[in-house]
């Protein structure tokens, strides 16, 4: 791990066994490699911690949508609706977020 990846596992707090890595030019956010997730500084720098709930990357992944797409403030609802849900005995599923908009 290079030595910015260090200082942005520390700055973080980033897990030592969540694997980093920086894009190379052709890679896009909107498209990340199997297995990975695209995360911006900003959302970072925002509050969003790891690992991210795993509800969460479940309806990124099934919508199709990287976590880099989501904004801060999207990434907030969608965690305190599945609380919510989770609070309730319910579970949050992709047909659900669709049925609210």
């Amino acid at each position: 791990m290079g030595n910015s990846l260090i200082i942005l596992h520390k700055n973080f707090h980033i897990p030592n066994d969540v694997v980093t890595t920086f894009p190379k030019r052709s890679d896009r956010a909107g498209l990340p490699p199997p297995m990975y997730l695209t995360v911006s500084e900003t959302s970072l720098r925002a509050g969003l911690h790891f690992p991210p709930p795993v509800k969460l990357v479940k309806i990124l992944t099934r919508c199709g949508v990287s976590l880099s797409q989501f904004s801060y403030r999207a990434m907030s609802v969608t965690v305190g609706l599945i609380t919510l849900f989770r609070d309730r005995g319910a579970i949050l599923t992709p047909e659900h977020l669709s049925w609210m908009g």
